[in-house]
C-alpha cells in the first residue's frame, strides 16, 4: 500500500497518511539525520516506477536530502550549504508500507 510519511520538526515526529495499523516509527539520530522504520522503502521515481520519492516543505526548498534504505531502515540525511540541517518544517516521504490486515466485525 502506498503512504505518505510526514516528518515534522527537529525531532522528526512522523504522521502516516492514510492512517493504517502498520507500525511506522521515526526518530532523530543526530543533527540532520533521521531514521524511519516500518516501511518497504520509497516509491521509485519514473521511469522505473510511478512515485516521486520525497518533497521538502515550502521553506526548505534549498535543503538536500540523501535517503538510503537498508535492512528495513530508511535513513534521511539533510544538508544545507554543506552542513547538517535540522528540520524546521517537514519532509514528505512517498513510501510503500505493508497492507493492513483486514478486521472482520461481527454481524448484528
Amino acid at each position: 500500500m502506498r503512504a505518505v510519511i510526514e516528518l515534522r520538526g527537529a525531532e522528526g515526529a512522523c504522521t502516516v497518511v492514510p492512517f493504517s495499523s502498520q507500525k511506522v516509527t521515526s526518530k532523530r539520530k543526530a543533527q540532520g539525520v533521521y531514521e524511519v522504520r516500518g516501511t518497504l522503502g520509497l516509491i521509485p521515481l519514473a521511469p522505473e516506477g510511478s512515485g516521486w520519492g520525497y518533497s521538502m516543505g515550502v521553506g526548505e526548498k534549498e535543503v538536500l536530502a540523501v535517503i538510503t534504505y537498508s535492512r528495513k531502515v530508511m535513513t534521511i540525511k539533510l544538508q544545507k550549504d554543506g552542513q547538517p540541517y535540522e528540520l524546521v518544517g517537514g519532509i514528505s516521504l512517498h513510501c510503500e508500507i505493508a497492507d493492513s490486515v483486514a478486521v472482520l466485525l461481527p454481524a448484528f
